[in-house]
């Protein structure tokens, strides 16, 4: 074979041979990507068991606390293995939220609530919005606040769309125009999915009149709603309600019911109409 013979046939050969060599590469990437994903799957579950308390008897502060470590190694096992996991994301800011004292850092936990609210995770997107609404572990800003808790509540998360009802309702120039229409009508949204506090602050539009026509049969239906639920303010406005025949037959047996299942649960306004009574 002559020398420029020699040549092309290298020309041809070389490429292939490295073509095959990155197609085995890649396939051994996937499958490591993929066993990795498996495997932070497994730590998320194992996080959300000991985080529930699954299999955990609570008879002491030892064992407490490792409610709240357990889980928190097993979500920052699984973000090792997987960082771009929403829900792992999610939970591992939820840790740093809501966990043991020794390791409670909002900043951390705004840190990972937001990566997982920019990958479109209604629950990180909410919790973000709390964390901008009362200025925890970022400036408190309620703009940001709005915007967070309605990416979510477009999502139809109920626990953002009563948030967004109350920013409608109070928040008057700070993050949103006081509107209360849009705050009954947000409610509304919440209070369908069975938000216990949604349905007893619908229950509430409808005894004032606030975004909606006056209705006090509408709003001892939606405290009775959040009231079934345990929800104490609902019980005692459900009492307010047989008390005063308002949207139900006047029974004062009723009322005395409710007031007392809201006492029972330390709400004071509740302990008094009982004594009243």
């Amino acid at each position: 074979m002559i020398e420029s013979d020699k040549q092309t046939a290298l020309i041809s050969v070389q490429p292939t041979a490295l073509t095959k060599v990155g197609a085995k590469s890649l396939v051994a990437r996937g499958r490591a990507d993929l066993r990795n994903n498996e495997e932070a799957e497994e730590w998320l579950n194992k996080g959300l068991l000991f985080y529930n308390g699954g299999g955990i008897n609570e008879t002491n502060s030892e064992v407490r606390k490792k409610r709240y470590e357990d889980p928190f190694a097993c979500f920052e096992r699984g973000i090792q293995l997987n960082s771009n996991h929403p829900e792992l994301q999610f939970w591992l800011g939820v840790s740093f939220c809501h966990g043991a004292a020794d390791r409670r850092d909002y900043a951390q936990a705004a840190t990972w609530w937001r990566k997982a609210a920019e990958q479109g995770l209604p629950s990180a997107q909410n919790d973000l919005g709390y964390l901008y609404a009362s200025g925890r572990g970022v400036i408190q800003d309620y703009i940001q606040a709005a915007f967070w808790y309605r990416k979510a509540a477009e999502q139809g998360y109920a626990r953002a769309e009563n948030n967004l009802g109350d920013a409608y309702l109070g928040w008057g120039g700070q993050g949103v125009t006081h509107d209360n229409t849009l705050a009954a009508f947000w409610w509304r949204k919440a209070a369908e999915q069975g938000f216990a506090i949604a349905q007893d602050s619908l229950g509430f539009a409808y005894s004032a009149g606030l975004g909606v026509t006056k209705d006090y049969v509408q709003a001892a239906h939606w405290y009775c709603k959040a009231a079934e639920q345990g929800l104490a303010e609902a019980e005692y406005r459900l009492g307010n309600a047989y008390r005063d025949g308002q949207g139900v037959m006047q029974d004062y047996v009723q009322a005395a019911l409710w007031y007392n299942k809201a006492a029972w649960q330390g709400h004071a306004d509740a302990t008094a109409a009982l004594r009243g009574m």
